[in-house]
């Protein structure tokens, strides 16, 4: 059996081109004007989102009423946000606004702030070393003897760091950094007997 060929020239080619050359252009508008749809619904279609429904504070372990859905646009919806029953009773690690979207980074799982477990303050004198601390750090506390910061004494071990204040504060006659620590009962009583002291950390 001889086997079939087709030659098909460039001429054939351009006759072919010119017959179907409007069905061509409308296929291709067509495609366009989907693809220029398709984005706009996408812009345009909400998905419901868990948000704070007030001003939340970094440290606060979150309940159902500081929760809210709210329907958000696609695009706009952060990374990693979250379901309601994998938000309540975590713990902040910083300062939402209201409406704002609830994500997996600003959150301590459960396992980290547990029965045993006490959340404290602290002042943090070295503002540069408090400034490059992030939730989930281990550090040591020490109090700091004098101005030129001889280290008088360690007060915790291996304490957790679960928030950091945005901004820095004073009381009395201290300043610095507040940083939320997560500690053992024990641990957390000696923190705050020496919360007017001068203190700074040592990280892991």
């Amino acid at each position: 059996m001889k086997k079939l060929e087709i030659n098909i020239t460039k001429k054939d080619i351009l006759i072919l081109f010119k017959i179907y050359r409007k069905t061509i252009a409308y296929c291709l508008i067509a495609i366009v004007i989907y693809s220029i749809v398709d984005k706009i619904a996408n812009n345009f279609a909400t998905r419901e989102v868990i948000v704070a429904s007030k001003e939340l504070s970094s440290g606060m372990v979150l309940t159902n009423s500081d929760l809210k859905t709210s329907h958000i646009p696609i695009s706009g919806i952060a990374p990693n946000t979250l379901q309601r029953q994998e938000i309540v009773g975590k713990m902040l690690t910083s300062n939402i606004s209201a409406g704002e979207q609830i994500t997996a980074s600003r959150l301590i799982s459960s396992n980290q702030n547990d029965k045993n477990q006490r959340i404290v303050g602290i002042r943090i004198n070295d503002s540069e070393i408090a400034s490059i601390l992030k939730p989930g750090a281990i550090v040591d506390v020490v109090k700091l003897n004098n101005s030129q910061g001889i280290f008088g004494g360690l007060i915790a071990e291996k304490v957790m760091v679960v928030a950091i204040a945005e901004k820095k504060s004073s009381f009395g006659s201290n300043s610095g950094l507040v940083v939320l620590v997560s500690t053992s009962t024990n641990n957390a009583m000696q923190l705050a007997i020496n919360s007017g002291e001068k203190l700074t950390v040592l990280l892991h």
